[in-house]
C-alpha cells in the first residue's frame, strides 16, 4: 500500500499559487491609478472565488463526515489508518473557510470609494488581495487533491482486503475438501 503523503497536493497548490501570482505580475507594472481601477473591477471576481471556496470546503467537510460513517471505515484498523489523513483534510478545509470569510469581510471595505489612500497604496492593496486570492485558490486545489489521494488509498486498501478475504475463503474450502 502507498503511504499517504501531503507533499504532492501541497506542492501542487503552491505551484498553482505561484503561477497565478506570476501571471498577474507579468501583466506589467501598473500605476496606482490603474491599480485603483483594477481593484474596483476585480473585487467582485475575488468575492466569487471566496464564495466558491467556502461552499466547496463546507461540502468537503460534509463528505468527510459521511466517509467516516460508512461501512468501509467501520473496520477499526481502516479507521485508525485513515483518521489522521481525513483530520488533516478537515483542518485545511476549516482554514480555507475562515480565510475566505475574512477576505470577504475585507473586500466589503469600500477601498475605492475612500480618498484616504494614495494611488501608490492602491498598488500595494491590489497586489496583496491578488496574492491572497492565489493562495486561497492554491489551497483549495491542494484540498481537492488530498481528498482524491485519500479516497484512492481507502479504495485500494479495501480492494486488497477483499482479495485477502477471498484467498482465505478459498483456502478454507480446500481444507474442508
Amino acid at each position: 500500500m502507498k503511504h499517504f503523503s501531503f507533499r504532492r497536493p501541497v506542492l501542487g497548490g503552491i505551484i498553482f499559487a505561484l503561477a497565478m501570482g506570476f501571471a498577474t505580475y507579468t501583466f506589467g507594472e501598473i500605476s496606482g491609478f490603474q491599480a485603483w481601477e483594477l481593484l474596483a473591477t476585480s473585487s467582485s471576481g475575488i468575492s466569487t472565488l471566496c464564495y466558491i471556496i467556502i461552499l466547496g470546503s463546507i461540502y468537503i467537510l460534509v463528505m468527510l463526515l459521511h466517509l467516516l460513517s460508512i461501512k468501509v471505515l467501520k473496520i477499526n484498523h481502516l479507521r485508525l489508518k485513515y483518521y489522521n489523513d481525513l483530520l488533516n483534510i478537515a483542518r485545511l478545509a476549516t482554514l480555507l473557510i475562515i480565510s475566505s470569510i475574512t477576505v470577504l469581510l475585507l473586500l466589503n471595505i469600500p477601498f475605492t470609494e475612500t480618498k484616504i489612500f494614495s494611488y501608490s497604496e492602491y498598488f500595494k492593496i491590489y497586489y496583496t488581495i491578488l496574492t491572497v486570492a492565489s493562495i486561497l485558490a492554491g489551497g483549495f486545489i491542494a484540498e481537492i487533491t488530498m481528498i482524491y489521494q485519500s479516497i484512492r488509498n481507502i479504495i485500494s486498501d479495501k480492494k486488497g482486503e477483499q482479495t485477502i478475504n477471498e484467498a482465505e475463503l478459498s483456502l478454507e474450502e480446500s481444507m474442508e475438501e
